[in-house]
């Protein structure tokens, strides 16, 4: 009796594996929404540090809503983590557990978020064995979650009832420079948290990756953390600072939520980076 319901059990979960494996070969290896930030983010970093892409995009759920090779930007990974900032994925780029591209496009608006902890949870994550384990046997991980394959299965429906979006790009003549301004006034925290970031920085580039520092929108008001935290670190690092957001009017983009941008803004914003970046 034992014997038959162990090969039974056995036979549901070759099963269930099956399955899941049919599914996420189906969805092209990934799926793009789960049932949190928390496993959304985990997914897109267990399948985006994969295949040795040329950039790739750090920050928040922000950048996390922008393309990536799925969306045909050939070379881009998009390692966005929702509900945390792009210190998550480069503290374990910077401690060799999530491996660099060449070029890191790192989003400054959540930056002081770590302030914060915000994305410490994903940060734990990244350094379990399950998180490896992910990586090795995609059925495992995080993106062959079915409710991921249901989220996703929504979100694909809903695209495809969306026009094709055209070529446009973002109406602003801004380009990616190097701030000489005096750095912004900070608090000891903040001071603290922009040494960590350039440190981290500084042994990237030795390492071989270039960095651009970009501000996306909707921005952040001039006086604040979110902007003055960014604009220290690229300051004291010499590190290219590209403002979107400069010259923007108010109505050239849109917003799902009033942060996030719509499908068609952040197509324009993806567009607008690589006619800038897709040739370094």
């Amino acid at each position: 009796m034992t014997r038959i319901y162990l090969a039974g059990l056995l036979g549901m979960l070759a099963t269930c594996f099956g399955v899941q494996a049919v599914a996420l070969r189906a969805s092209g290896g990934k799926t793009v929404k789960s049932e949190s930030n928390y496993f959304s983010s985990i997914a897109r970093l267990q399948t985006e540090s994969q295949g040795n892409p040329r950039i790739m995009m750090l920050g928040s759920s922000l950048t996390g809503r922008l393309g990536d090779r799925a969306q045909h930007f050939d070379g881009v990974a998009n390692l966005g983590c929702d509900g945390g900032s792009a210190v998550v994925t480069l503290r374990a780029m910077d401690q060799g557990m999530l491996p660099t591209a060449p070029l890191l496009v790192i989003e400054a608006n959540s930056l002081s978020f770590e302030l914060e902890q915000r994305g410490r949870k994903i940060g734990e994550a990244i350094d379990s064995y399950w998180f490896d384990l992910g990586i090795k046997t995609p059925s495992l991980g995080a993106t062959a979650r079915p409710t991921a394959f249901a989220y996703s299965w929504l979100m694909a429906r809903s695209a495809a009832s969306s026009p094709n979006r055209e070529q446009v790009f973002l109406p602003i003549t801004t380009k990616p420079v190097l701030l000489s301004s005096e750095a912004p006034k900070l608090g000891p925290k903040e001071t603290v948290l922009v040494d960590d970031v350039v440190e981290i920085f500084h042994r990237l580039r030795k390492n071989g990756c270039e960095i651009l520092l970009v501000m996306l929108p909707p921005g952040a008001e001039a006086d604040s953390a979110q902007v003055g935290i960014p604009k220290a670190i690229a300051l004291k690092s010499a590190v290219p600072w590209w403002d979107l957001t400069e010259g923007l009017p108010a109505d050239a983009v849109g917003y799902s939520d009033g942060l996030h941008l719509d499908a068609s803004s952040a197509q324009k914003v993806m567009l607008t980076l690589m006619r800038e970046i897709g040739s370094k």
